[in-house]
């Protein structure tokens, strides 16, 4: 409880300090004189407020680390019990594990006692490319699943399997070697219900904390994204253009889904599959589009009811924005 009080007090400071006056003369002071002579437990439930438990260490070292000379130094220092907490987030559940937990976390790698001890910021290290290969195998398979009819499509079921074979601790925004993502990958899914794919939709982002806002990409993996140089898709454009109005109505109305984030990619029609459109555009517009070509193709008012109530929830959310 005490912990927890004292992570309130300082979350709202810490965040702000974070993004507006990072260069501040005065925040350099405070955090030499208080913030990091904090006790580690309680630096680390501050952190866990900004950051998911496996991307702490990434907070630490790209966005507290430039800071100050006492943020540097914590970071360098290879034996700083910080990073022992750290570890402690890459293999329990994620809730705030103590010194024993990390204790713990450290000793599940086994190794020849003939090795040289390693600290417990190179077991982070590891552990970070650990996570990173559980993730990527853990893509494919959904990325598998995605486009297979049989025998095994894409269903809620099989995706938690997934995650908890490969888990139940993954890097759940990653993208694949390939580009994709896990939630793009499901909004994607072929041979299945709409209602499968808003189930696997609310699974990863309320249950694994999956933002609508990564897109999947082309030609990229884990390196930094050029727009320039990448097909991006967010998960939203995919479902406004595949016609999933539940999908979209929970996209905008229940997450952070920015529905002015252009798509840099292409959709065949349903009426004629040797068709397909392409451009760089928003959700809405992408919707538009598809229904322009898919009318231009003989398709009728029936068969684009889905496709229009997306247009519709699109331009309501649009005017509401205003």
């Amino acid at each position: 409880r005490i912990v927890d009080e004292a992570a309130d007090t300082v979350l709202t400071p810490l965040s702000l300090l974070l993004s507006s006056i990072r260069n501040s003369f005065t925040y350099r002071c405070m955090s030499e004189f208080y913030f990091f002579n904090l006790p580690e437990d309680i630096l680390y439930n501050i952190l866990l407020y900004l950051e998911q438990p496996v991307y702490v260490s990434r907070v630490v070292c790209q966005q507290i680390a430039p800071l100050c000379s006492a943020a540097k130094r914590i970071v360098d220092e290879a034996e700083s019990p910080i990073w022992d907490i750290i570890l402690g987030g890459y293999y329990l559940d994620g809730t705030r594990p103590g010194s024993a937990n990390a204790y713990k976390a450290r000793t599940q790698r086994r190794s020849s006692k003939r090795l040289r001890r390693t600290t417990a910021k190179q077991d982070v290290i590891h552990a970070t490319f650990v996570l990173r290969d559980q993730t990527e195998m853990a893509l494919q398979e959904v990325a598998d699943m995605a486009i297979s009819k049989t025998p095994k499509p894409l269903s809620l079921a099989r995706l938690k399997a997934v995650i908890n074979n490969y888990g139940p601790i993954l890097n759940i925004n990653q993208r694949s070697a390939i580009g994709g993502t896990f939630l793009v990958d499901c909004c994607r899914a072929r041979c299945v219900k709409e209602c499968v794919i808003l189930a696997c939709v609310k699974e990863l982002i309320e249950h694994y904390g999956a933002s609508p806002n990564v897109p999947a990409t082309e030609g990229s993996s884990y390196q930094q994204v050029n727009k320039k140089q990448h097909s991006t898709l967010p998960a939203l454009v995919v479902a406004a253009t595949r016609g999933m109005p539940s999908v979209v109505k929970y996209l905008i109305g229940h997450t952070s889904a920015r529905t002015n984030e252009k798509g840099n990619c292409r959709f065949r029609l349903f009426t004629n599959p040797k068709k397909s459109i392409c451009g760089v555009y928003t959700p809405l517009e992408f919707a538009e589009k598809m229904r322009e070509a898919e009318l231009e193709n003989g398709a009728t008012d029936g068969q684009l009811v889905s496709l229009n109530q997306c247009i519709r929830l699109l331009k309501k959310n649009r005017t509401n924005y205003r």
